[in-house]
């Protein structure tokens, strides 16, 4: 929570642990911030016991009923414990949103996070250094890889998404995560998803995360976003650019390289060999009663009434191959304008804009 907000007056909040237990906190709950997550969710600070501070993505109970916005944070929640139980004993822990606790019954459903560390990239106005770069892009490879070692695309790598503290990168927006080799839906905007991702077309594939890597790293360097076709025109002049992303600009999914491979040339020493620190987790079968849990109340929530001429999205696909959870926008993206989330937008008095509402975030 910010210096300058009032203290709110402690509220209880009954949460599910990562561990599966029930915890009770009285938490200090925050004011609204829309710009930080993909409406229609909202995000506020949450000040827990002592002086940590967390995040919690919620659903207003406006929409806790919609079944497609309950299943993106359902889906949500699965990845993010997906991820929490393959590398939250590791050192690249960091590189993740660390959840907290969840609770998909609540009347406003949420997941709540440690804080996030860092200013998104959207925020870097002045650009990076070249080992700043160097370590963005090592980062960005490394948690693609690791998502892919266990079983997980994310579709949504833009720079709101991306967080840098000067030293680390974590990696935000995990309800843009899918299965890998799930049917592809149209996500994204260009240029950050790739042709094959716009048009929903194939299957999901690791590599599509990699054509946004190059994507945000050239906008990074250059000022400018990238060709949403294949490589920039000015590629070849970025020489620390093209040594090692230029295979990623490859419209096919199927001709870039992966992310093994890239880390192969980023750290020859021990790039690969960093993709093999996933361990087993010991409450997997807890988990998946808990995925379970998930389905039985995805499945009782009321279908709203849709409104007369609406177009029937077509079935959200199974997030896992378990039949859980769905996950992704069913439906194409719409055109969002320049004071969204996903620019950046400030939070200024209206009428006006400017980076404040990505140094909130």
């Amino acid at each position: 929570m910010e210096r300058n907000e009032p203290r709110e007056a402690d509220t209880e909040l009954a949460f599910v642990s990562p561990q599966g237990t029930v915890r009770r906190l009285l938490v200090g709950l925050g004011p609204d911030r829309p710009r930080l997550v993909r409406p229609p969710a909202v995000a506020r600070p949450v000040r827990l016991d002592g002086d940590r501070r967390g995040l919690q993505v919620r659903l207003p109970a406006a929409e806790a009923g919609n079944r497609l916005v309950h299943g993106l944070l359902e889906a949500e929640t699965s990845a993010a414990l997906a991820l929490h139980r393959a590398y939250g004993g590791t050192r690249f822990r960091g590189l993740f949103p660390v959840p907290l606790g969840h609770d998909m019954n609540a009347a406003e459903p949420f997941i709540l996070y440690a804080a996030p560390r860092g200013r998104p990239l959207s925020a870097l106005t002045q650009g990076v250094s070249t080992s700043d770069q160097r370590a963005i892009e090592r980062d960005l490879v490394l948690a693609v890889g690791l998502m892919a070692a266990a079983g997980l695309v994310h579709r949504g790598i833009v720079p709101p998404a991306v967080r840098w503290d000067g030293r680390r990168l974590q990696l935000w927006d995990l309800g843009s995560v899918a299965r890998t080799g799930q049917p592809r839906t149209p996500w994204g905007v260009a240029p950050y998803a790739s042709p094959e991702q716009r048009a929903g077309v194939g299957a999901v594939d690791p590599r599509d995360a990699l054509w946004s890597v190059g994507q945000l790293l050239h906008e990074l360097v250059t000022g400018r976003p990238g060709n949403p076709d294949g490589p920039a025109p000015d590629l070849a002049r970025h020489h620390t650019l093209a040594h090692t992303l230029a295979p990623v600009f490859a419209p096919r999914a199927a001709d870039r390289p992966t992310a093994a491979e890239l880390l192969g040339r980023l750290m020859p020493d021990a790039g690969a060999a960093l993709l093999t620190t996933g361990v087993p987790d010991p409450l997997d079968p807890y988990r998946r009663e808990f995925d379970e849990a998930l389905r039985r109340k995805h499945a009782s929530l009321p279908r709203p009434p849709r409104p007369p001429g609406e177009p029937v999205p077509p079935p959200l696909p199974p997030y896992g191959p378990d039949g859980g959870p769905a996950t992704g926008f069913e439906q194409a993206p719409r055109r969002r304008g320049p004071r969204t989330w996903f620019y950046g937008g400030g939070a200024g008095p209206s009428g006006t804009s400017g980076p404040e509402g990505d140094r909130r975030r």
